[in-house]
C-alpha cells in the first residue's frame, strides 16, 4: 500500500489547521512532551546550533521549548501545510522562524548546522523508502553529537481515519523505527512504546544522537 501523495496530505492539514491548533493548546500540556524536551535541553547544554521541528504544525513544540527551557537558541519550524505555517507565525512568529517545507528535503538548511531536530507524528505519511530518505536528510543537517527526538505511531498496517479522511497512512513497529534510525547514522539513547490516552494506537518515542 502506498501512502497518500503530499498534495493530498497538505490539503488535509490545511483544511484542519485551525482545529489542530486548538487541540494542541491542550495536547502540549501532556507530561510526555515536557519530559522529552527537558531531557533534550540537558543534552544540548554544550551544543550550539538551531533547533528544528521538521513537522512543526501549529508551532507549539518550539514555543514550549522556548518558554520552558531556553530563550536564546534559534528555532526553525518547517511544515508541509502553508496554513499550519501561517498559524504558527501568527501565534509564535516572534519566537521562531516558520517556513513551508517537506520533511524529506530540508535543502534550505545547511549541513551540520542544527543542534537538534524534532519530528512528532508525521512519519506515518511516508512510505518506508521515504522514511529512510527523511532520516538521512535529518542526519545531514544535524551536527555530530546533535540530537534527534521522534514520535511515531506504533504498529503494522494502515491508520484508520474513519469518516474524517480518506488519507492513506502507515504505522511502523518499534523495531522498524529503531533500525531505520540507526541505519541513517544515529545512536539510540532511549526508545519506548507508550499508550496514548484517547487513541487506539500506541506511540513510539525515540531519542537519538547523531554519530
Amino acid at each position: 500500500m502506498t501512502t497518500s501523495k503530499p498534495n493530498n496530505v497538505r490539503k488535509m492539514y490545511d483544511d484542519t489547521a485551525q482545529h489542530y491548533a486548538k487541540m494542541m493548546d491542550s495536547e502540549i500540556k501532556l507530561p510526555i512532551y515536557g519530559e522529552l524536551l527537558g531531557r533534550l535541553h540537558e543534552r544540548l547544554e554544550n551544543i550550539d546550533g538551531v533547533l528544528i521541528d521538521a513537522a512543526c504544525g501549529s508551532g507549539h513544540m518550539l514555543s514550549m521549548y522556548h518558554e520552558r527551557f531556553e530563550t536564546k537558541r534559534p528555532l526553525l519550524g518547517l511544515d508541509l501545510s502553508p496554513r499550519m505555517v501561517d498559524i504558527a507565525n501568527e501565534n509564535f512568529g516572534s519566537l521562531a522562524q516558520f517556513m513551508v517545507s517537506d520533511m524529506r528535503d530540508l535543502s534550505e538548511v545547511e549541513d551540520s548546522s542544527a543542534a537538534a531536530l524534532l519530528n512528532f507524528f508525521a512519519l506515518h505519511h511516508l512510505d518506508p523508502s521515504d522514511v529512510d530518505k527523511a532520516l538521512v536528510e535529518w542526519a545531514r543537517v544535524i551536527r555530530p553529537d546533535g540530537q534527534l527526538v521522534l514520535g511515531a505511531w506504533e504498529g503494522k498496517g494502515l491508520i484508520d481515519y474513519g469518516e474524517e479522511s480518506d488519507i492513506v497512512a502507515l504505522r511502523y513497529t518499534q523495531d522498524e523505527i529503531q533500525s531505520k534510525t540507526e541505519s541513517a547514522g544515529f545512536e539510540i539513547i532511549r526508545c519506548a512504546v507508550e499508550p496514548v490516552k484517547g487513541f487506539p494506537m500506541d506511540a513510539i518515542y525515540l531519542e537519538g544522537v547523531r554519530q
